[in-house]
């Protein structure tokens, strides 16, 4: 049984550092039998150097992912920013109480880059105009610096050299 309480989860051990770059989600169809699935979810994740699981969370900062609709048809959600992980758990949300089954695949392959972290000045920011902070940083803020996590230097994005033309918010023109 699941609610907002988000009790409940399934927690995958990739065993090694990963570069994950979506969810793939899938309820109980059991021959046709089934009336489980999850209709959201939220994303942690873990790797090591961490000293407690770290919440996904979008650039917008939206954290709960869309789910499926029924029990048979597969969910693909992309991960932006991607997550290096270790370990993953995935708990089914829902506004209300109810029964869930859930099958999830993660997409990605292993992270040999050997970076577990690195630490950078926080940023500016101007107005609403410019934004030069990394939103997608996942160490510690500690004032005026980012401290032990991963962020847009490693997301596989490549900038613009006007940050200015950056209309979407991820390093992207188009």
């Amino acid at each position: 049984m699941v609610s907002r309480g988000l009790k409940e989860y399934l927690q995958i051990d990739l065993l090694a550092m990963h570069v994950l770059t979506a969810i793939r989600t899938q309820g109980r169809f059991g021959k046709g039998q089934g009336q489980e699935y999850t209709e959201a979810y939220v994303v942690e994740y873990w790797r090591p150097g961490f000293t407690k699981w770290e919440r996904w969370k979008n650039i917008q900062g939206k954290e709960i992912l869309t789910g499926n609709i029924n029990t048979y048809s597969e969910v693909e959600n992309a991960l932006q920013p991607i997550i290096f992980a270790s370990k993953v758990r995935i708990y089914p949300y829902s506004q209300y109480d109810r029964t869930v089954c859930l099958r999830a695949e993660v997409v990605g392959c292993v992270w040999n880059e050997k970076l577990l972290s690195y630490s950078i000045p926080k940023g500016v920011q101007r107005g609403l105009e410019v934004d030069l902070s990394d939103q997608t940083y996942d160490g510690r803020d500690e004032g005026d610096q980012l401290v032990g996590g991963l962020g847009q230097l490693v997301d596989g994005q490549r900038g613009t050299d006007n940050f200015r033309s950056d209309i979407h918010g991820f390093g992207k023109e188009s």
